[in-house]
């Protein structure tokens, strides 16, 4: 099963196996497509946060290429077309972000000692600043 982790710098593992991202806009590509997992995020807005407001003209091309690699990665299944952009189709088991939130959710429901420990594990999952990879990214 594929893992996202986005609470510190990006990783992506595959049964425990880190995956390679190659290159800054795929890692910002992928970034991006996290923060709004399971909802379609336009090309418009994907071309603004990696080139800004003055994109390349080769942008449209470069996307399709980074969306391309990111498929042969994580699977067509994952990464998907969806007018008006892509959408990243993951169970939210899989974003350590969805983790923590559930963790801290039910934490809410625990007597003082399970919610402490349920609290530590929720704290465990962060390794840093959220991407911290990508700081110089506008998104």
């Amino acid at each position: 099963m594929l893992e996202f982790r986005i609470l510190g710098p990006l990783e992506v593992a595959d049964e425990g196996e880190p995956l390679q991202l190659s290159g800054q806009k795929q890692r910002a590509l992928l970034a991006l497509l996290l923060l709004d997992v399971n909802r379609v995020v336009s090309t418009d807005r994907i071309v603004d946060a990696l080139w800004g407001e003055e994109p390349p003209r080769t942008a449209a091309t470069s996307l399709q290429n980074f969306v391309s690699q990111l498929r042969k990665l994580l699977g067509s299944d994952v990464l998907v077309t969806k007018p008006p952009g892509y959408q990243l189709r993951i169970a939210p088991e899989q974003l350590d972000l969805e983790r923590f939130v559930r963790l801290v959710e039910e934490s809410r429901e625990e007597p003082p000692g399970d919610r402490a420990a349920k609290l530590r594990r929720a704290l465990a999952l962060w390794r840093g600043r959220p991407l911290a990879d990508l700081g110089f990214e506008a998104f």
